[in-house]
Parts: structure tokens; sequence; C-alpha cells
């Protein structure tokens, strides 16, 4: 997401887990002046301070949906592949490649079990789309 920061607070921030079904799907940092800063699961700020019932919705209507998606990672030489989210904890997550990424030469030598773990936050993962 263009302009969000990376990283949240390590005080006044808690989990955030999702009435409906019980899933953890982010965090809220309790700001000084009493404002609810909702981040993501991946550690993006997902807004400015808020009521925290507006934060709490807005974590709730995202969800897991990131999991779902693709993303481009940064491979630390310049490129970029494109990889799933396997798991998220709170200090890391683990991505594999993604199968339509698989092409050529390199899908022959690829495996499919191999993970890569990311330490969050990060800057290294972009959105596809």
């Amino acid at each position: 997401m263009a302009g969000m920061s990376l990283g949240m607070p390590s005080t006044d921030t808690f989990d955030h887990v999702r009435g409906a079904d019980g899933e953890h799907v982010g965090y809220i940092h309790c700001t000084e002046d009493g404002g609810f800063v909702p981040f993501d699961l991946l550690q993006r700020r997902r807004g400015e301070p808020m009521e925290l019932d507006k934060a709490e919705a807005l974590l709730d209507a995202l969800g897991l949906s990131m999991l779902a998606e693709a993303w481009w990672l940064d491979t630390g030489d310049g490129s970029r592949v494109k990889v799933l989210i396997q798991e998220v904890h709170r200090d890391r997550l683990t991505v594999a490649r993604a199968l339509d990424d698989l092409s050529g030469p390199v899908a022959q030598a690829a495996d499919l079990r191999a993970t890569i773990t990311v330490e969050l936050p990060t800057d290294r993962l972009h959105e596809t789309a």
C-alpha cells in the first residue's frame, strides 16, 4: 500500500481478533491522544488514528485476504519473484514461490517445498495488482 508506514510501535499495541470467528487479523496501536491506529498482519499501517470500533471494523473487513493474494518478493539481487504467503507470525512470515511464476528451465529446477522466511516489518513484499 503506497504511503503506509512499515512496522508498528511496540508499546501500547495489542492483537486484534475478529469476533465472528476468532481469527487474528491485525494489530491496533493506542495513541497518546486516545486514537487507535490499525495495522494489518504484515504490520503495515492501514489508516490514521480513529475510533476503536472503526479500527476494529477496518481490520475485520480486511481479514485474512492478504493470504490469498500473490505478492512480489524482492530477492536482494535486484529481481523479484512471485510468492504466496504460507504463514504469518508476529515477527516473521513464510512465503513460497507461486506456481504461476514457475516457467521454462526455472520450473524444472524449482523446489516446490522450498520456503523463504521474511522478518517483519519488511519492505521486500509488494502487491502484484
